[in-house]
């Protein structure tokens, strides 16, 4: 297998293996286990099928049921799909606290982090469970999906300052996928009525922004109230067995 940190396709922008880290066993994360994405949506068929040949074989979509139905999963049918919601408000279309002065992206995740136990129970087995590659997104791909990929790469002993690096770069890379949102061209969700539901007026800035200091907040919280990102994942009720074989899937 190719080893690409970002793969090369036309119609992705933010799609990233999680191999190639340097973590706390001296041994880097291994290629081919995990993708962090946004939403493989509206795809060239030529996008798709080198996903496939890049060993996918299972999609997990962290979107809310509205988000899938405005812009369904290009995967579905090709590869085993998890729709499993991660829960929030914020990071789906940003919210009225985004205009306020003390809104902090780490508090966010903080907030959904804690709010979202069962979905760590839920998710963390069928990441270690699936035979292939397995892309996890949202609509970017720096949020929700950036909560789990902290986890993972936590769960693999990679420091906090390379997992604050990785989160970082989203913002670079997202700049199409942002000019859609902000012109009103990109479909976020479906109403109750079935109107399709968009960007409001282009957008806060602070929804786009992927700064270090978020993720880093993240991280310190829950060291200081958990004793580690992994010890907020035991406290959600995930088996240790699940966090040993995940370490142990994606260091080989």
């Amino acid at each position: 297998m190719s080893q690409y940190r970002r793969l090369p396709l036309k119609g992705l922008y933010n799609c990233r293996d999680l191999g190639g880290f340097p973590t706390d066993s001296g041994r880097p994360t291994r290629f081919g286990v995990f993708l962090r994405s946004e939403a493989p949506c509206e795809l060239p068929r030529e996008d798709v099928d080198a996903l496939i040949r890049y060993g996918v074989t299972g999609s997990m979509d962290l979107r809310s049921e509205g988000e899938r139905l405005a812009r369904p999963n290009e995967l579905q049918g090709r590869a085993a799909y998890y729709p499993l919601s991660l829960v929030h408000r914020a990071a789906v279309f940003g919210d009225e606290s985004q205009q306020k002065k003390e809104f902090d992206w780490g508090d966010q995740y903080r907030e959904m982090a804690e709010d979202n136990a069962r979905f760590f129970r839920e998710a963390l087995p069928i990441c270690l469970k699936e035979p292939g590659v397995l892309l996890y997104h949202c609509t970017t791909g720096k949020d929700r999906t950036g909560l789990l990929t902290c986890v993972l790469l936590s769960i693999a002993g990679v420091s906090r300052e390379d997992i604050a690096a990785d989160y970082c770069v989203s913002e670079l890379y997202l700049g199409p996928v942002y000019e859609r949102m902000k012109s009103g061209m990109m479909k976020l969700g479906v109403q109750p009525d079935g109107k399709h539901t968009h960007m409001p007026d282009g957008g806060s800035e602070r929804f786009f922004a992927t700064p270090a200091k978020a993720m880093l907040s993240l991280i310190d919280g829950l060291e200081r109230d958990y004793g580690g990102v992994v010890g907020f994942v035991r406290a959600c009720g995930v088996e240790e067995e699940t966090i040993i074989a995940l370490r142990r899937k994606m260091l080989g």
